[in-house]
């Protein structure tokens, strides 16, 4: 399948599909060019000391200010 077949398929998928698609290359680009990623990431995800946590609130205003400055840019 040539790229430009890649293009057209992927332009006609829904929001939700690009979405997916856009979340799979993200993750496919980070396994290949940093391969500890995976590994890290379980470690914070299974980190049982609750000082190390972040409120959901905390997460929440931390993802508005990038929101934000990505529009500024």
């Amino acid at each position: 399948m040539s790229l430009e077949t890649l293009k057209q398929e992927i332009a006609v998928l829904p929001l939700e599909g690009r979405q997916q698609l856009m979340s799979y290359l993200i993750d496919l680009r980070t396994r290949e060019t940093d391969p500890g990623w995976s590994q890290r990431t379980a470690d914070i995800l299974n980190d049982r000391d609750s000082s190390r946590w972040v409120s959901w609130e905390d997460a929440q205003k931390s993802l508005d200010a990038l929101d934000a400055n990505e529009k500024a840019a």
